[in-house]
Parts: structure tokens; sequence; C-alpha cells
């Protein structure tokens, strides 16, 4: 496998676990779990006319535009309310008046009431103006708001994502940054607006969360309102990237995935003679891979040949061209299958020496590298994916190792490791905010952090927000 190596001999001080509020050892942050619960006042309100929503419009958006805040909004429309709603086109929104004693505005952390109570806008200008001048004298402040808990495998995962973070934060210490962690356990159905009511919320340079759909629009009408990057790692619906300026949505979705890899295909591999090889997988979901690879290929007028795995070896032998660069594709990701592919191949090149193999697998393939890994530089394997889990990179050992020395247990069987995956992610929007400040939005153009496991790109969603675009070819090359 390419891979680069690197030598890091820092190791951490045996880290405080997740629960309650802990302190990491000889490192400038903090971690605090917990659910804070805020009060709303109701108050008789009047509504001053009726609002049809256009496509793509946010609650957000409505309430700038009549010069009311969310709660005011929300208050006169009860259904907003509740933890699933969607503003859809066409729906009619109650506009009420706005109260000058109503508050803070949309997405504003409450503030304690005084005398001089500052006004809504002076208060969101002065906590961005002590961001910006923190982050000016290198003091990176980031928020967590994700399930961290032990309740179930959400938590579990989650938790092992944290960890990652805080050992990208500790390396970092080393490196000379001052990074404050503030963390809040967002469990599933939690109202993530009680969350942000923590003053420490609207202190924060970034926001990674949260896990849940649901709680999506919450934080993200929070981030726009107060300016703060907010980082979506994981898989979610909605199309809110496309109206939220402020979210960075990590997860990318199998479709836009299967195109990328066939992209890729077709401009690195456009030459080779294509043989794809039916396993008879009737549980297999790569069909819009290799269907939709077969149609390009195609339409460019490229000749490829279609053979299956039961067939006799001199059939088999004849789908593969001599004197071609064979470029062979499975119709599945699973071990067994594809354990029985490779020994036919062994049997095929037995049989034809000089025949040259390569193969355009799928990121399932990586939990079967310490069987097949041989197999797989053998043949020149390339494998289309948003993640690297090399096993033989010196920096993924080190991790893994201080992870088991400070948590007390290694990190859990998945691919990608949530525990490197967290160190990644943390790692990029860190020293990307420390060397870009406000202007950094991860575009490729901005060079930060070399992953470990997991690389991040971002592109412009429209007027929107970001959208990662990642996408590599793991090359297990031959010796």
């Amino acid at each position: 496998m390419i891979t680069t190596f690197f030598k890091m001999k820092d190791r951490l001080h045996p880290l405080a676990r997740i629960a309650g509020r802990c302190r990491l050892a000889a490192a400038v942050m903090s971690l605090c779990i917990a659910c804070l619960f805020a009060v709303t006042e109701c108050h008789a309100q009047k509504i001053l006319s009726i609002h049809k929503a256009k496509k793509q419009e946010t609650i957000f958006g409505i309430a700038k535009e009549y010069g009311v805040t969310i709660d005011e909004l929300r208050n006169a429309n009860p259904a907003m309310r509740e933890p699933n709603f969607v503003l859809k086109k066409g729906m009619l929104v109650n506009i009420p008046e706005h109260l000058e004693s109503a508050g803070t505005p949309p997405g504003a952390a409450p503030q304690t009431p005084s005398a001089k109570t500052p006004s809504a806008t002076a208060s969101q200008t002065s906590a961005a103006a002590e961001r910006e001048s923190r982050l000016q004298q290198g003091h990176v402040t980031i928020g967590v708001m994700l399930p961290l808990h032990s309740v179930n495998g959400d938590g579990l995962r989650m938790a092992e994502y944290y960890r990652g973070m805080l050992l990208a934060v500790n390396d970092l210490k080393h490196e000379g940054y001052n990074v404050t962690v503030n963390a809040w356990n967002v469990a599933e159905g939690d109202d993530i607006r009680k969350t942000l009511s923590d003053k420490n919320a609207v202190k924060c340079n970034i926001i990674f969360g949260p896990l849940y759909t649901a709680q999506v629009r919450g934080l993200a009408d929070f981030c726009m309102c107060n300016n703060i990057p907010m980082v979506i790692p994981f898989s979610i619906s909605g199309n809110d990237v496309q109206n939220c300026p402020q979210i960075y949505q990590v997860y990318q979705t199998p479709a836009d995935l299967t195109a990328a890899a066939i992209e890729q295909f077709m401009q690195r591999f456009v030459n080779t003679y294509p043989v794809f090889i039916d396993c008879n997988d009737p549980s297999s979901k790569k069909g819009d891979f290799t269907f939709g690879l077969r149609k390009r290929l195609e339409t460019k007028g490229l000749a490829y040949s279609v053979t299956n795995l039961d067939s006799q070896d001199d059939v088999f032998a004849k789908a593969f061209r001599q004197g071609k660069r064979n470029m062979v594709i499975l119709n599945t990701g699973r071990s067994p299958e594809l354990g029985q592919v490779l020994k036919k191949l062994d049997t095929l090149t037995a049989n034809n020496p000089g025949i040259e193999i390569s193969m355009f697998g799928y990121n399932e393939w990586f939990l079967y590298t310490q069987v097949y890994g041989e197999k797989f530089r053998k043949y020149d394997t390339y494998i289309p994916s948003t993640y690297d889990y090399d096993t033989s990179s010196i920096r993924l050992q080190r991790i893994e190792r201080d992870y088991l020395a400070n948590f007390g247990g290694a990190v859990q069987y998945a691919l990608p490791c949530f525990a490197l995956t967290g160190y990644d992610h943390a790692m990029f929007f860190i020293k990307g905010l420390k060397k870009y400040g406000k202007n950094f939005h991860g575009t490729s153009a901005e060079k930060c952090h070399t992953p470990v496991q997991t690389p991040l790109m971002f592109e412009r969603v429209g007027n929107g927000g970001y959208q990662n675009k990642a996408f590599m070819l793991v090359h297990f090359s031959k010796k």
C-alpha cells in the first residue's frame, strides 16, 4: 500500500474519563458535559400577517425578514417547536408583533436580566469580537455537541470520536497551540436549544455536531445568528447545507461516492480492459456502480467483458485479453466471493504467464486486508474510498497506542475508525482556524493537515454551506 510515514514521539498524559467535568493534564482545555434547561416565557402575541413559505426558506430567514426573534416566531406557530418539524414550501406562517422585551435575537444565548441588558445586536457583536480577538491571539475554542454516553452504540461511537479529538488537542498542545474544548452530551430526543442556552456555547469558534437530523435546524439557526461554523461529522438527512452558510457537512451519500468512483475509473483506467465478474450475490448493493460504469463505457464506445464466478476455468479465461491490462470488477463487496475470485485469478495467471491483472474494489475490502492483503498487492488493487485505514502507518499505530493507554481500552473494531476520524477532524479544523482565521473554509487550496485516515476537502454548495468532496483511490501496489 502506498503510504507516507511519520515518526511522532509525543505521548499523552492520562486523560480524565468523559463522565463529568475534566481537564487534560498540561493542556489548556476543559470538558463540560451538561444538559441545561431554559424556561421560555409565554406572552400573548399579536399576529400581524401571514407568510407563505417559499422553497428552501428557513425559520431563521423568515424571522430575519420580518424583524422578529425565532422564539417569537415559534411561539406564534407552535408546530415549529416539534422536534421533527421541517419547514416546507407552501406552509402558512403566522408573523407576530415583535416585542422589544422579548429578549435575545434568533439563536443567541439568553442573557441574564438586568437593568442595563444590552441590545441583541450589541450582544452578538460583542461575543463575535471576543471570539475573533482570542482567535487572533492563537486561542481556539471548540464545542462538541454529540451523544457522549455509554447508554447505546451511538454514545459509545461518539465517545470514541470525541476521545480521538482529545488526542489531537494534546498533540497540538505540544506544537504550541492553545485550545479550549467545551463538550455537551446531546442525546437522541434532546432539545439542542437547551444546550445552546449555556453561556459557553456562544464562545466557540467552531461547533462539532449534532448527530441526529432533528437537532440540525436548532443548531444551524444558532450558528447562523452568531456566525459560528458548525461541522456535521456523520450521516444526516435533509438539505440544510444548501441553506445554511455555516454548515460543513462531512458525510457523503452513497450516490455521491458511486458517481465519484465511476468518474475516477473513467479518468484513470480508460485504457484498461474491464472484466466484470458476476458473483451471484443476491444481497449485493453494488449494481449502481457496476451498471453505471458499464453504461459510461458503452457511451464512450469502450469494450468490456462479463463473466461469471461459476464459469469453468477455460470459459472464465476467455473474458480476459492478452496484451492488455485487465481491470477486474466484482459486483459484490463480500469476503467469500472475493476469496473465490482470487483463487480463480491465481489459476488464470498460472495458466497464462504474462497476463496483466489489476482489480478495482470497494472500501469493505479494508476489513479483509489481514487475510487478502498479499493478494491485493499481487493483483495491483485499487480501492475507492473516503478514508484509508493503513495498519502499517506509524502515525496510526501511535494514535491507537495512545488511545489504549489513556482510555483503558482499544478502539472499537469499525471502519473507518471513529477515534482516527475525530483526530483528523479536530486537527483539520483547529489548524485551519489557527492558520487562516475566520476566512478558513476547508477548501483544497487551504493546506493545513495531512490526514492519518480521513481526508477532508470542502466545496461551497450554491449560496449555502460547504460539502466534503474528499475522495481517494487507495492503491495496493505490486512489490
